[in-house]
Protein backbone atom coordinates (compact mmCIF):
# COMPACT_ATOMS: atom_id res chain seq x y z
CA UNK A 1 0.00 0.00 0.00
CA UNK A 2 1.37 3.09 -1.17
CA UNK A 3 0.21 6.33 1.27
CA UNK A 4 0.78 10.15 -0.06
CA UNK A 5 -1.12 12.41 2.04
CA UNK A 6 -4.58 11.16 2.60
CA UNK A 7 -4.56 9.37 -1.23
CA UNK A 8 -4.10 5.65 -0.61
CA UNK A 9 -3.31 3.12 -3.69
CA UNK A 10 -4.25 -0.75 -2.65
CA UNK A 11 -4.00 -3.87 -4.24
CA UNK A 12 -2.40 -2.43 -7.97
CA UNK A 13 1.00 -1.93 -9.23
CA UNK A 14 0.55 2.20 -9.68
CA UNK A 15 3.55 3.76 -9.76
CA UNK A 16 4.11 6.28 -7.41
CA UNK A 17 4.44 9.06 -10.15
CA UNK A 18 0.65 8.08 -11.07
CA UNK A 19 -0.27 8.28 -7.48
CA UNK A 20 1.58 11.13 -6.88
CA UNK A 21 0.18 12.84 -9.75
CA UNK A 22 -3.57 11.72 -8.80
CA UNK A 23 -2.99 12.82 -5.00
CA UNK A 24 -1.92 16.44 -6.06
CA UNK A 25 -5.21 16.45 -8.20
CA UNK A 26 -7.44 15.47 -5.31
CA UNK A 27 -5.66 17.89 -3.17
CA UNK A 28 -6.64 20.74 -5.07
CA UNK A 29 -10.04 19.48 -5.99
CA UNK A 30 -10.95 19.33 -2.61
CA UNK A 31 -9.64 22.86 -1.67
CA UNK A 32 -11.54 23.91 -4.46
CA UNK A 33 -15.05 22.04 -2.52
CA UNK A 34 -14.70 24.61 0.23
CA UNK A 35 -14.57 21.63 2.90
CA UNK A 36 -13.70 18.01 3.23
CA UNK A 37 -13.57 15.39 0.38
CA UNK A 38 -13.57 12.18 1.41
CA UNK A 39 -13.47 9.24 -2.01
CA UNK A 40 -13.52 5.91 -2.36
CA UNK A 41 -13.08 4.06 -6.20
CA UNK A 42 -12.99 0.38 -7.59
CA UNK A 43 -12.07 -0.77 -10.57
CA UNK A 44 -14.71 -3.90 -10.09
CA UNK A 45 -12.40 -5.84 -13.39
CA UNK A 46 -8.95 -5.29 -11.41
CA UNK A 47 -9.82 -4.82 -7.60
CA UNK A 48 -7.62 -1.68 -7.68
CA UNK A 49 -8.84 0.84 -4.86
CA UNK A 50 -7.97 4.70 -4.56
CA UNK A 51 -9.03 6.12 -1.42
CA UNK A 52 -9.15 9.95 0.16
CA UNK A 53 -9.93 10.01 3.42
CA UNK A 54 -11.86 6.84 2.72
CA UNK A 55 -11.70 5.80 6.59
CA UNK A 56 -13.34 8.87 7.70
CA UNK A 57 -17.09 9.61 8.49
CA UNK A 58 -19.16 12.31 6.59
CA UNK A 59 -23.05 12.12 7.30
CA UNK A 60 -24.32 10.37 4.22
CA UNK A 61 -28.03 12.54 3.65
CA UNK A 62 -30.10 11.27 0.99
CA UNK A 63 -27.67 8.20 0.03
CA UNK A 64 -28.71 6.57 2.72
CA UNK A 65 -31.36 5.49 0.81
CA UNK A 66 -29.47 3.39 -0.69
CA UNK A 67 -29.38 0.98 2.28
CA UNK A 68 -33.13 1.17 2.98
CA UNK A 69 -33.46 -0.04 -0.19
CA UNK A 70 -31.20 -2.94 -0.26
CA UNK A 71 -33.57 -3.66 3.48
CA UNK A 72 -36.39 -3.57 2.06
CA UNK A 73 -35.75 -5.36 -1.20
CA UNK A 74 -34.62 -8.21 0.67
CA UNK A 75 -37.96 -8.52 2.57
CA UNK A 76 -39.55 -8.49 -0.93
CA UNK A 77 -37.55 -11.18 -1.65
CA UNK A 78 -38.52 -13.13 1.32
CA UNK A 79 -42.34 -12.45 1.23
CA UNK A 80 -42.40 -10.41 4.32
CA UNK A 81 -42.82 -7.14 2.50
CA UNK A 82 -44.95 -8.05 -1.13
CA UNK A 83 -44.43 -6.00 -3.09
CA UNK A 84 -47.47 -5.34 -4.69
CA UNK A 85 -48.90 -4.79 -0.89
CA UNK A 86 -50.98 -1.54 -0.75
CA UNK A 87 -50.01 1.09 1.53
CA UNK A 88 -52.43 4.45 2.03
CA UNK A 89 -50.14 7.58 2.94
CA UNK A 90 -52.47 9.86 4.62
CA UNK A 91 -52.10 13.06 5.57
CA UNK A 92 -50.49 12.37 8.69
CA UNK A 93 -48.21 10.31 7.38
CA UNK A 94 -46.67 13.34 5.80
CA UNK A 95 -43.56 15.28 7.15
CA UNK A 96 -41.40 18.40 5.93
CA UNK A 97 -39.20 18.31 3.64
CA UNK A 98 -38.51 16.82 0.16
CA UNK A 99 -41.51 15.19 -1.10
CA UNK A 100 -42.77 15.50 -4.88
CA UNK A 101 -46.15 12.62 -3.71
CA UNK A 102 -46.90 14.82 -0.43
CA UNK A 103 -47.14 17.64 -3.02
CA UNK A 104 -48.79 15.75 -6.07
CA UNK A 105 -51.55 14.44 -3.80
CA UNK A 106 -52.03 16.21 -0.23
CA UNK A 107 -55.19 14.47 0.20
CA UNK A 108 -53.12 11.11 0.70
CA UNK A 109 -52.46 8.31 -1.77
CA UNK A 110 -52.43 4.41 -1.98
CA UNK A 111 -49.54 2.72 -3.59
CA UNK A 112 -47.72 -0.64 -3.78
CA UNK A 113 -44.72 -1.24 -1.85
CA UNK A 114 -42.90 -1.60 -5.30
CA UNK A 115 -44.74 1.84 -6.59
CA UNK A 116 -43.70 3.56 -3.00
CA UNK A 117 -39.92 2.02 -2.86
CA UNK A 118 -39.24 3.12 -6.78
CA UNK A 119 -40.07 6.97 -5.45
CA UNK A 120 -37.67 6.54 -3.00
CA UNK A 121 -35.10 5.02 -4.99
CA UNK A 122 -35.61 7.16 -8.00
CA UNK A 123 -37.11 10.61 -6.89
CA UNK A 124 -35.26 10.52 -3.89
CA UNK A 125 -38.77 11.28 -1.45
CA UNK A 126 -38.27 11.66 1.99
CA UNK A 127 -42.30 11.46 3.21
CA UNK A 128 -41.97 8.19 1.26
CA UNK A 129 -38.12 7.26 2.66
CA UNK A 130 -39.85 7.59 6.32
CA UNK A 131 -42.63 5.87 5.50
CA UNK A 132 -41.69 3.19 3.99
CA UNK A 133 -38.21 2.84 7.22
CA UNK A 134 -41.30 2.01 9.94
CA UNK A 135 -42.06 -0.99 7.15
CA UNK A 136 -38.99 -2.40 7.03
CA UNK A 137 -38.25 -2.78 10.80
CA UNK A 138 -37.46 1.10 11.61
CA UNK A 139 -33.36 2.53 11.49
CA UNK A 140 -32.48 -0.51 14.26
CA UNK A 141 -33.50 -3.09 11.38
CA UNK A 142 -31.44 -1.43 8.43
CA UNK A 143 -28.38 -0.74 10.74
CA UNK A 144 -28.14 -4.26 11.79
CA UNK A 145 -28.15 -5.64 8.29
CA UNK A 146 -25.33 -2.23 6.99
CA UNK A 147 -23.39 -3.87 10.50
CA UNK A 148 -22.93 -7.18 8.97
CA UNK A 149 -22.70 -5.88 5.59
CA UNK A 150 -19.77 -3.56 6.21
CA UNK A 151 -18.81 -3.87 9.99
CA UNK A 152 -20.02 -1.03 10.94
CA UNK A 153 -18.56 1.44 8.32
CA UNK A 154 -22.38 2.61 7.20
CA UNK A 155 -24.75 3.89 10.02
CA UNK A 156 -28.58 3.86 9.76
CA UNK A 157 -30.07 5.70 12.94
CA UNK A 158 -32.78 8.57 12.34
CA UNK A 159 -36.00 9.02 9.45
CA UNK A 160 -35.53 11.48 7.74
CA UNK A 161 -37.55 14.02 9.73
CA UNK A 162 -35.43 13.46 12.86
CA UNK A 163 -32.36 14.48 10.75
CA UNK A 164 -33.89 17.77 9.55
CA UNK A 165 -35.08 18.35 13.19
CA UNK A 166 -31.75 17.53 14.49
CA UNK A 167 -29.64 19.66 11.86
CA UNK A 168 -31.72 22.57 12.50
CA UNK A 169 -30.97 22.14 16.51
CA UNK A 170 -27.76 21.39 16.08
CA UNK A 171 -25.59 22.98 13.02
CA UNK A 172 -23.52 21.45 10.75
CA UNK A 173 -20.26 20.55 12.53
CA UNK A 174 -22.16 19.48 15.72
CA UNK A 175 -24.05 16.98 13.02
CA UNK A 176 -21.44 15.42 11.52
CA UNK A 177 -19.51 15.27 15.11
CA UNK A 178 -22.66 13.52 16.45
CA UNK A 179 -21.92 10.74 14.11
CA UNK A 180 -25.09 9.13 13.60
CA UNK A 181 -26.68 8.32 9.76
CA UNK A 182 -22.86 8.54 8.35
CA UNK A 183 -20.99 6.31 6.25
CA UNK A 184 -17.09 6.06 5.04
CA UNK A 185 -16.73 6.04 1.73
CA UNK A 186 -14.73 2.71 1.69
CA UNK A 187 -18.23 1.34 3.48
CA UNK A 188 -20.65 2.62 0.93
CA UNK A 189 -17.97 1.65 -2.15
CA UNK A 190 -18.14 -1.86 -0.35
CA UNK A 191 -21.54 -1.73 -0.66
CA UNK A 192 -21.92 -0.81 -4.41
CA UNK A 193 -19.75 -3.51 -5.02
CA UNK A 194 -21.54 -5.88 -3.42
CA UNK A 195 -24.80 -4.60 -5.46
CA UNK A 196 -22.85 -4.32 -9.00
CA UNK A 197 -21.78 -7.89 -8.36
CA UNK A 198 -25.42 -9.52 -7.56
CA UNK A 199 -23.93 -10.31 -3.90
CA UNK A 200 -26.70 -9.00 -1.85
CA UNK A 201 -30.06 -9.50 -3.83
CA UNK A 202 -31.32 -11.87 -6.90
CA UNK A 203 -30.22 -10.54 -10.24
CA UNK A 204 -33.59 -9.80 -10.96
CA UNK A 205 -34.13 -7.97 -8.11
CA UNK A 206 -30.50 -5.89 -8.63
CA UNK A 207 -31.64 -4.89 -11.97
CA UNK A 208 -34.44 -3.30 -10.92
CA UNK A 209 -32.67 -1.15 -8.36
CA UNK A 210 -29.83 -0.69 -10.42
CA UNK A 211 -32.53 0.81 -13.39
CA UNK A 212 -34.20 3.07 -10.70
CA UNK A 213 -30.69 4.30 -9.90
CA UNK A 214 -29.82 4.83 -13.65
CA UNK A 215 -33.37 6.55 -14.36
CA UNK A 216 -32.89 9.49 -11.62
CA UNK A 217 -33.04 12.62 -12.39
CA UNK A 218 -31.24 14.13 -8.89
CA UNK A 219 -27.46 14.71 -9.11
CA UNK A 220 -26.74 15.83 -12.87
CA UNK A 221 -23.89 18.14 -11.99
CA UNK A 222 -21.96 15.59 -9.84
CA UNK A 223 -20.48 12.05 -10.78
CA UNK A 224 -22.01 11.86 -14.50
CA UNK A 225 -21.42 15.68 -15.12
CA UNK A 226 -18.00 15.47 -16.29
CA UNK A 227 -17.35 11.74 -17.69
CA UNK A 228 -17.20 11.14 -21.42
CA UNK A 229 -20.29 10.37 -23.88
CA UNK A 230 -21.41 7.11 -23.23
CA UNK A 231 -20.49 6.43 -19.75
CA UNK A 232 -24.06 5.68 -17.68
CA UNK A 233 -24.15 5.93 -14.05
CA UNK A 234 -26.30 4.35 -11.95
CA UNK A 235 -26.30 6.32 -8.19
CA UNK A 236 -27.89 8.04 -5.15
CA UNK A 237 -27.27 11.56 -4.30
CA UNK A 238 -27.49 13.02 -0.59
CA UNK A 239 -27.71 16.65 0.11
CA UNK A 240 -27.46 18.19 3.39
CA UNK A 241 -28.78 22.04 4.05
CA UNK A 242 -26.49 24.75 5.36
CA UNK A 243 -26.56 26.62 8.18
CA UNK A 244 -24.29 29.78 9.53
CA UNK A 245 -22.62 29.67 6.33
CA UNK A 246 -21.76 25.96 6.76
CA UNK A 247 -22.80 23.23 4.22
CA UNK A 248 -23.14 19.95 6.19
CA UNK A 249 -22.90 17.72 2.95
CA UNK A 250 -22.73 17.12 -0.40
CA UNK A 251 -22.60 13.63 -1.86
CA UNK A 252 -23.04 10.86 -4.76
CA UNK A 253 -22.04 7.17 -5.02
CA UNK A 254 -22.44 4.98 -7.70
CA UNK A 255 -21.03 2.93 -10.67
CA UNK A 256 -19.67 4.61 -13.90
CA UNK A 257 -20.11 2.02 -16.28
CA UNK A 258 -18.03 2.78 -19.91
CA UNK A 259 -19.31 1.77 -23.20
CA UNK A 260 -18.43 -1.97 -23.59
CA UNK A 261 -19.18 -3.23 -20.18
CA UNK A 262 -15.27 -3.63 -19.13
CA UNK A 263 -13.61 -0.83 -16.92
CA UNK A 264 -16.65 -0.88 -14.40
CA UNK A 265 -15.91 1.74 -11.57
CA UNK A 266 -17.51 2.23 -8.54
CA UNK A 267 -17.14 5.44 -6.48
CA UNK A 268 -17.95 7.06 -3.47
CA UNK A 269 -17.35 11.21 -3.47
CA UNK A 270 -18.65 12.63 -0.34
CA UNK A 271 -18.14 16.55 0.52
CA UNK A 272 -19.03 17.76 4.52
CA UNK A 273 -18.64 21.04 6.16
CA UNK A 274 -18.06 23.19 3.07
CA UNK A 275 -18.05 27.02 3.21
CA UNK A 276 -18.99 27.19 -0.46
CA UNK A 277 -22.11 27.03 -2.67
CA UNK A 278 -23.47 24.03 -3.85
CA UNK A 279 -22.60 25.03 -6.97
CA UNK A 280 -18.65 24.57 -5.99
CA UNK A 281 -19.10 21.21 -4.35
CA UNK A 282 -20.90 19.49 -7.10
CA UNK A 283 -18.24 20.68 -9.19
CA UNK A 284 -15.91 18.76 -6.43
CA UNK A 285 -17.32 15.66 -6.88
CA UNK A 286 -17.64 16.31 -10.66
CA UNK A 287 -13.70 16.74 -10.90
CA UNK A 288 -13.27 13.64 -8.72
CA UNK A 289 -15.01 11.49 -10.36
CA UNK A 290 -13.32 12.44 -13.92
CA UNK A 291 -9.76 12.74 -12.21
CA UNK A 292 -10.70 8.51 -10.85
CA UNK A 293 -12.07 7.43 -14.63
CA UNK A 294 -9.13 8.76 -16.28
CA UNK A 295 -6.68 7.31 -13.80
CA UNK A 296 -8.13 4.06 -14.30
CA UNK A 297 -8.45 4.36 -17.97
CA UNK A 298 -4.54 5.55 -18.41
CA UNK A 299 -3.24 1.92 -15.89
CA UNK A 300 -5.57 -0.09 -18.25
CA UNK A 301 -4.17 1.52 -21.34
CA UNK A 302 0.04 0.87 -20.40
Amino acid sequence: MICLLPLLLLAGAMSAQDGARLGAELQRIEASSGGVLGMLAVDLDTGVSIGWRSKERFPMMSVYKFPIAIRALALMEGGALPYRKWFKLEPSDYTPGYSPLRDQYPDGVVRTAGQLLELMVRDSDNVVCDFLLRQVGGPKAVDLLMNRLTQGGIRVDRSEEEMNADFDKMGAKAFVEDGRDSATPEAMTQLLVMTERRRLLQPKTTDTLIRWMTETQTGPNRIKALLPPGVRVWHKTGTGGTKDGVCLGTNDAGVMMPPGGAGRIAITVFVKLSTKDRAAQERAIAETALAVYRFYRDASSK
